[in-house]
């Protein structure tokens, strides 16, 4: 049951709203009702675990080390034969493999953070807005009349620190559980349960 001013969630016998001292109708008499006001009733944002994106990106840093050191490598040793330099043949090699093994998990690890840090899921009475980007921010919206079906899962590493994701999808191009599907994906964020049924109860499905 939800408090029909503030929007705070309520166990099913509180008279008085423990937020805002609203009181409050009887759960046969009640249906859902959620603030008339123009601000969001529920906002979530995704927890950024570092350790856990240097090791996704393990075989990607890998299979790119491996790489830059043979084809920029290569090409340095032959410019450097060619320009009759005093350096030793394997040392481009070298450079290059240690030069693609530590950038590579920087630059996955600045760019999924700062993705977090700007990334914001606000679900209002009747839709979805939400932040997402890199660079730079962009702001989209979701009507939940367009939404078909809600999930969620949780990882293994997902429950150690107590995240989530929830899928909300929709009927267009994408693929899932044998159904053309795409949506928004609303993941790492904390206390998932609790937000997956506030979602649903907001959606209606």
């Amino acid at each position: 049951m939800f408090c029909s001013n503030c929007g705070r969630e309520l166990d099913d016998a509180a008279k008085f709203c423990s937020n805002c001292g609203m009181q409050i109708v009887a759960p046969d008499k009640q249906t859902t009702q959620w603030p008339d006001s123009g601000s969001p009733v529920l906002v979530l944002r995704p927890r950024f675990i570092g350790w856990v994106t240097v090791i996704a990106v393990l075989p990607l840093q890998l299979f790119m080390t491996a790489w830059g050191a043979g084809f920029c490598g290569g090409f340095a040793m032959f410019a450097i034969q060619g320009l009759d330099l005093p350096i030793a043949p394997w040392m481009p090699f070298v450079f290059f493999g240690c030069l693609f093994f530590i950038t590579i998990p920087l630059v996955v690890y600045t760019a999924k953070k700062r993705t977090y840090a700007q990334t914001e899921y606000r679900f209002y009475r009747n839709r979805l807005e939400y932040v997402e980007g890199f660079w730079t921010a962009e702001n989209k919206t979701i009507q939940y009349t367009k939404i078909t079906e809600t999930m969620l899962r949780r990882g293994v590493i997902q429950k150690k620190y107590g995240l989530g994701t929830i899928f909300l999808m929709t009927s267009a191009s994408g693929f899932m559980r044998g159904k053309s599907m795409s949506g928004v994906r609303v993941q790492d964020i904390e206390e998932p349960e609790r937000a997956y049924a506030t979602i649903k109860k907001l959606i209606g499905c």
